[in-house]
């Protein structure tokens, strides 16, 4: 039983550690759309329609949001910046 419970809480922290990395949420959407981007859901940066913290993989986000990962740990910030967004080359300007 100790060795289960060992277990769980290795696996529960892992999952944290990674989702630690990128921790998007609508808050950062809405930001977005009040930066002026044209961003209308989590698809703007994720490559899946609803990402969630615990299944979230580096590999599953879109260039945008790559862009934004990458930045991020460039600059050793706890969240993504969604203002540099507006540096990424693929952005579309109004």
């Amino acid at each position: 039983m100790r060795l289960f419970a060992g277990v769980t809480v290795a696996a529960v922290a892992g999952v944290l550690a990674v989702a630690g990395i990128a921790s998007a949420t609508p808050q950062m959407l809405s930001a977005a759309k009040k930066a002026g981007l044209p961003a209308n859901n989590c698809q703007y940066c994720h490559g899946e329609a609803l990402p969630k913290k615990e299944t979230f993989k580096p590999d599953t986000l879109n260039d945008r949001g790559k862009f934004l990962l990458s930045d991020m740990q460039k600059r050793n910030l706890k969240a993504p910046d969604v203002q540099k967004l507006k540096d990424y080359a693929g952005t579309e300007k109004k």
